[in-house]
């Protein structure tokens, strides 16, 4: 096993910046037509503003797996950077405060984190795993235990207190006394508070950086339950800890609610729970969807294992009762389509599919983001029929409010070079005020339509300057030319910088 330390000492002040500033700024949920390398290497160049005064954000809404909306943030780009620089700055201070809050660990509790990732320059990926790294502490932990107890905190990000930074870094009682002192722990408090216009409350979901802000936090309450003997593992906020005995593990729910309350955070009370052993050690429907007997298989002309229509079905069926038996748990058929994308369907499987993916996706919009990569670059979907779901899915969005939906569906068009022939879309996404979407409303209509065509768009970005710019920024950056703009995002857009992606 690799200890955690290690994670962050592999990790140099000038990669934590570059990783933050050029592959962090935006959430990997958004619609992937944007980007910051051009921005990071911009504020390598230019003269780059001490950014000191609180900053509004974008919002942006993304479909959980429960059918609900969860808010996620794209930073003010200067405010954000000097977060990261500052950040970077105090690197080898922040990592000595990793190394003493983990260095009672007998196995590595935190299990999401920062880290290298092999497959890019981002540090910061969600279901990212390597087992050689890693390990897999559970079946250690679990030897002698009868009793699991799983917690996880109330809206974690959203309720974290940034003051609690400072306490999580040098005690509450050290942060209190040297209050507005300028010191490098309360800078970051103001430099991440600067980031949510001033507010106290909350980090902001997507930016990379609050995934390293969180362990800072988090890393604090690990130190003391682990000083304590709990044996456990945290997945970000959602913890699950094995005990010898049902008194140990309502111990442990105690022990971390109190823990918590020291950083002014709550568990959710509602899935806290202790489970008598022995237990799957994954959840039961993984389980039962990767051993479904798919019979009467093939090997296909590329070697993969194809499937016919007969077990397809049976397939989607199984996965189907399994997501109603877990209360609509939709990551069920997020985890089925990952399954198929790995398989080979012939030309009657593969039209069954799309209309079965075709119809779910319009029941479940959490599925929306899974397309373009486990389905229609998986299985080869003929862009017409691309076409026809990015046009359901535009019309559903429209009509339940759904923003994300609506800008998925341009950024299908855009990304394989259709026409969604939907002429309301400039009016859409204006009345929607969702930055993203007129964003990618604004880009499929230079495309397709007349430059006069246009001027609503940027008379909309004119006004939102002058009332709102900063929780409408990328929007109004993009649209409107230099001479618009003013400070360092006139220098920025003068010096030809973007943030969308080549190609869109």
């Amino acid at each position: 096993m690799t200890p955690y330390i290690d994670y962050m000492t592999d990790i140099t002040p000038a990669e934590l910046y570059d990783g933050f500033v050029g592959h962090g700024l935006f959430a990997n949920k958004i619609p992937n037509f944007l980007s910051s390398e051009s921005f990071l290497a911009y504020t390598k160049t230019a003269t780059f503003p001490n950014q000191n005064n609180e900053r509004d954000y974008v919002r942006y809404s993304n479909m959980r797996n429960i059918n609900v909306l969860r808010p996620l943030a794209i930073p003010d780009p200067f405010a954000y950077a000097n977060l990261c620089k500052f950040l970077s700055s105090n690197w080898l201070t922040i990592v000595d405060h990793f190394r003493n809050k983990t260095s009672t660990e007998t196995h590595k509790v935190s299990r999401i984190h920062i880290r290298k990732l092999f497959n890019g320059n981002s540090l910061f990926e969600m279901n990212y795993k390597n087992f050689y790294m890693d390990a897999e502490p559970q079946q250690d932990l679990i030897i002698k235990s009868k009793y699991v107890a799983h917690a996880d905190v109330a809206t974690c990000f959203p309720s974290m207190y940034s003051h609690s930074i400072s306490w999580a870094l040098v005690t509450k009682q050290f942060a209190k006394t040297n209050r507005g002192q300028g010191l490098w722990f309360n800078q970051i408090d103001f430099k991440t508070r600067n980031l949510k216009f001033g507010e106290t409350n909350g980090l902001l979901i997507g930016p990379h950086a609050s995934n390293l802000i969180s362990e800072i936090i988090l890393t604090s309450v690990d130190h003391e339950l682990v000083n304590s003997g709990f044996k456990y593992i945290r997945n970000i906020d959602d913890y699950t800890c094995y005990t010898s005995s049902y008194e140990d593990a309502e111990r442990f729910i105690l022990s971390l609610s109190e823990e918590l309350k020291k950083y002014e955070l709550v568990l959710n009370s509602k899935k806290s729970k202790i489970i008598s052993l022995p237990k799957a050690d994954v959840k039961n429907w993984v389980t039962k969807l990767n051993h479904f007997n798919f019979t009467n298989t093939y090997v296909s002309p590329n070697g993969t294992e194809g499937i016919r229509v007969k077990e397809l079905k049976g397939f989607f069926d199984f996965a189907i009762e399994l997501m109603l038996e877990e209360g609509c748990d939709v990551s069920i058929i997020n985890y089925a389509i990952q399954i198929i994308s790995g398989k080979y369907l012939a030309f009657s499987a593969k039209n069954y599919y799309i209309k079965q993916i075709h119809h779910l996706v319009l029941l479940y919009p959490y599925l929306i983001n899974l397309l373009d990569e486990y389905v229609f670059q998986a299985h080869s979907i003929d862009v017409t029929i691309i076409e026809k779901i990015a046009k359901d899915i535009y019309e559903y969005g429209i009509r339940t409010k759904i923003y994300e939906a609506c800008s998925y569906a341009i950024y299908y068009a855009l990304k394989y070079n259709f026409d969604l022939q939907i002429a309301t879309i400039k009016t859409d996404s204006i009345q929607s005020n969702d930055c993203v979407f007129m964003l990618l409303a604004f880009r499929i209509d230079k495309k397709h339509q007349q430059a006069s065509y246009l001027q609503e768009y940027k008379i909309h970005a004119r006004l939102l300057k002058s009332t709102d710019f900063q929780q409408y920024w990328l929007y109004i950056f993009e649209i409107l030319p230099w001479t618009e703009h003013s400070g360092e995002y006139r220098h920025m857009k003068r010096n030809g910088i973007t943030f969308i992606k080549t190609g869109f």
